[in-house]
C-alpha cells in the first residue's frame, strides 16, 4: 500500500493578507499572528510531520511557492481577482490531492498547523474504503428564528458579524448553494479540511473541480445579489472557500465520511489546554510555542 502525507507552506505577503478578527481573547489580527508564528516555527512543524510520516512508513511532501503554485495563483488573479490568496492556497491544497491520487493508494493531508502527537498509524486507524476521513464542525448551527433575528439586529445596529471563515458562515453558504442547485437542505455538514484522509475512489466521486468556475460564479452572485432572499448578516458572510464547495460536492455526489473524533482532530482554538489523548492537534490559534512545550514534555 503506497501512502503519502503532504502539507503546504506559503508565506503570504503582508499586502495580500485579508483583515481578520483576532482569536478569542486576543487583540492581534489572526492573519498577522499566523504569518509571524509560522515564520518562527515552520521548521519545527515540518520536522514533526515528516517524523510522523517516517514512523508510519508513509512518504512526506511539503509543497510551497513553486512554479506550479505561481501559475495556479496567476489563474485566479486573472479570472477571479476578488478571491484572496488565503483562499487560493486552500483551493490549491485540494488541487494537489488530485495531482497525487493516481500515484498513491491513500493520502493524508495535514495543514501545517497540525501537530502529530501519536505513534498510532492514521491509515490503520481509519478505513478509507468506507469514506473520507474528515472532521465535522456543526456545533451551534441552527435555523432558530429568534437566533436569526437577534443576529440580524446586531448586524444592522452594531455591524457585528461572524468571520467569513467561521463554520457558521460556511453552513449558510453551503445551504444557499444547495438551494441554487435544486437540492435544499435543512442541515448540512460543515467540513474542516485541515486534516483529510482520502483515496482515489472518493476523490473521483467528489469530482471537486467539475464546473468549478460556474460554482465560483454562483458564489459571487449569492454574495452580491441585490434583494437577496437571505438575511443581510448571512449574505455578508458568503464568500469563496474550499470547505463550502467540499460540503456541497459531498452532498450532491453522495460521498460518505468517516468522521474524525476529538482525538484524531483536536481543535485548539482557545488557550493552550490540550486533552492528553490527542493524536492530531490542529493549532488553529497558532500558539505554537506553548504547544511545543506541551509536546516536548510528553517525550514522544
Amino acid at each position: 500500500m503506497k501512502r503519502i502525507i503532504y502539507s503546504i507552506y506559503i508565506d503570504i505577503a503582508t499586502d495580500k493578507l485579508d483583515a481578520q478578527p483576532p482569536h478569542h481573547g486576543e487583540k492581534e489580527d489572526k492573519n498577522q499572528k499566523a504569518k509571524r508564528e509560522f515564520a518562527e516555527n515552520v521548521d519545527w512543524l515540518i520536522a514533526r510531520q515528516k517524523e510522523y510520516a517516517d514512523l508510519i512508513n508513509a512518504e512526506y511532501k511539503l509543497y510551497g511557492n513553486d512554479d506550479d503554485y505561481i501559475k495556479y495563483q496567476a489563474w485566479f488573479n486573472t479570472h477571479h481577482p476578488y478571491i484572496t490568496e488565503y483562499n487560493i492556497i486552500n483551493f490549491y491544497k485540494i488541487h494537489l490531492m488530485y495531482q497525487l491520487k493516481d500515484s498513491y493508494d491513500e493520502i493524508l493531508y495535514l495543514d501545517l498547523d497540525v501537530l502529530p502527537a501519536t505513534t498510532e498509524d492514521f491509515f490503520i486507524a481509519h478505513d478509507l474504503s468506507k469514506g473520507v476521513a474528515i472532521k465535522k464542525n456543526n456545533h451551534g448551527m441552527s435555523m432558530n428564528k429568534d437566533s436569526i433575528a437577534h443576529r440580524e439586529e446586531k448586524f444592522f445596529n452594531q455591524g457585528m458579524l461572524s468571520s467569513v471563515r467561521s463554520p457558521w458562515a460556511k453552513w449558510w453558504n453551503s445551504k444557499a448553494l444547495c438551494m441554487e442547485y435544486g437540492e435544499p437542505v435543512d442541515d448540512i455538514p460543515v467540513y474542516n479540511t485541515g486534516i483529510v484522509g482520502i483515496n482515489k475512489h472518493w476523490l473521483d466521486k467528489i469530482n471537486y473541480f467539475e464546473d468549478f468556475e460556474e460554482i465560483l460564479a454562483d458564489m459571487k452572485e449569492l454574495k452580491e445579489e441585490e434583494d437577496s432572499m437571505w438575511p443581510n448578516f448571512v449574505q455578508a458572510m458568503f464568500g469563496w472557500d474550499n470547505e463550502t464547495i467540499w460540503g456541497v460536492k459531498c452532498h450532491l455526489n453522495k460521498v460518505p465520511s468517516v468522521w474524525l473524533d476529538g482525538r484524531w482532530h483536536t481543535f485548539l482554538d482557545k488557550g493552550v489546554t490540550i486533552p492528553s489523548k490527542s493524536k492530531l492537534v490542529h493549532i488553529i490559534n497558532k500558539n505554537f510555542g506553548a504547544v511545543r512545550e506541551w509536546y516536548e514534555a510528553r517525550n514522544l
